[in-house]
């Protein structure tokens, strides 16, 4: 082609064609991403309030019976029998006093009561002496009963000396702290040398004739689902979070400082509780009542929000294959706020799907994608 019989009017017309095309195919190769974002939110199922809940609170273990021990009398501690940890049984001797002065006391008790007995004896044979005499007409009534009364006072004189003697006795044996039960010493709290007084705590045993027990606080929500004869699980962490059996055995009536009310739980079984000692730390997991006769839906109480129009939440519904749903508002009734959730009159149903987060932002008929549980 001869370029300068070319008009150059047409030059530049065609140039630019030549250029229209090729910025023309270039933009058709470019796909432009024009698909909606679909923004994710978490969910949450609806239920219907079961009969039982299980909840799991901390407690601490402590001994069945821990006795603090003391002496009835007060002196000087001459021996110490035992130590911290020591088993002991029934009748055994723990601590000793120095009873020398008890002793004494107990010595001249059996003094009295023998001279007291001679007295009633005297007295008894001069009785019936003058019983004799007033029978046969040798000696007036008035004789008779001076020497009654002598020979009562004598009896009753006797008598005293005796309660004397057991009561020195007692003082004797009071000197020596005993065992009353089987069990562990947990704590000592005298040395040889010391002086203790009266209702003094001397030593702190354990009884080991009964399993252990564990103390847990329980909120007010879910006392009244818990009562006597309840059973319960317990791990000890030191333990090797080793389960262990239990029975609720006490329910407080009132409230404890903690805020909630104190529960008894005793271990049984035939479980190997050895290795549980008074202050282990405890978790205790109760199966609770449900004390609701509702027959609502209970979602958690983030899923309900409300604004002018009154109390709604966003029902997930339609959802695919990929997770992707409708969020759909809906306007609620509500009930109380359970431990199961706050309950849902009507609005919602049973196994339906509802937004926990986010709801701020949603809109009725938006597209969400659900986020695992």
């Amino acid at each position: 082609m001869n370029h300068k019989n070319i008009p150059y009017y047409q030059w530049i017309a065609t140039l630019l064609m030549i250029v229209s095309g090729l910025s023309l195919t270039g933009c058709g190769n470019q796909q432009e991403d024009t698909s909606p974002i679909i923004r994710p939110v978490r969910y949450a199922v609806a239920t219907v309030a079961g009969n039982q809940l299980t909840r799991t609170f901390p407690g601490v273990a402590r001994a069945a019976s821990e006795q603090d021990l003391a002496f009835r009398v007060s002196g000087i501690v001459t021996s110490v029998e035992i130590d911290v940890g020591s088993q002991v049984r029934r009748g055994q001797v723990l601590v000793r006093l120095d009873s020398g002065d008890l002793v004494l006391r107990q010595q001249q008790a059996e003094a009295g009561l023998a001279q007291a007995r001679a007295q009633s004896r005297n007295a008894k044979a001069n009785y019936e002496r003058v019983v004799a005499l007033y029978e046969s007409g040798n000696t007036s009534m008035s004789d008779l009963d001076a020497i009654r009364a002598s020979f009562e006072s004598a009896n009753a004189s006797e008598v005293s000396a005796e309660t004397a003697l057991r009561l020195a006795q007692q003082q004797v044996a009071y000197s020596q702290l005993i065992a009353p039960i089987n069990g562990s010493i947990s704590q000592v709290n005298v040395d040889v040398n010391e002086t203790v007084g009266i209702g003094q705590t001397v030593v702190v045993l354990i009884d080991t004739d009964q399993n252990p027990e564990v103390q847990v606080t329980v909120p007010e929500v879910f006392i009244g689902g818990v009562a006597a004869g309840d059973t319960a699980e317990v791990v000890f962490g030191a333990l090797a979070s080793r389960s262990l059996n239990s029975v609720v055995t006490e329910v407080g009536s009132a409230a404890s400082g903690a805020g909630g009310f104190p529960v008894i739980v005793r271990l049984y079984g035939d479980d190997d509780l050895v290795g549980v000692r008074p202050g282990m730390a405890a978790e205790v997991t109760f199966l609770i009542d449900v004390l609701s006769d509702s027959s609502g839906v209970f979602v958690p109480p983030q899923a309900v929000q409300q604004d002018q129009s009154g109390r709604f939440v966003f029902v997930l519904s339609q959802v695919d294959a990929q997770g992707v749903a409708t969020a759909e508002r809906r306007t609620v009734s509500t009930g109380s706020l359970t431990p199961d959730g706050i309950e849902i009159l009507n609005g919602v149903s049973a196994n339906e799907y509802v937004a926990t987060a986010g709801l701020a932002t949603l809109v009725n008929g938006q597209n969400v994608r659900l986020l695992d549980l």
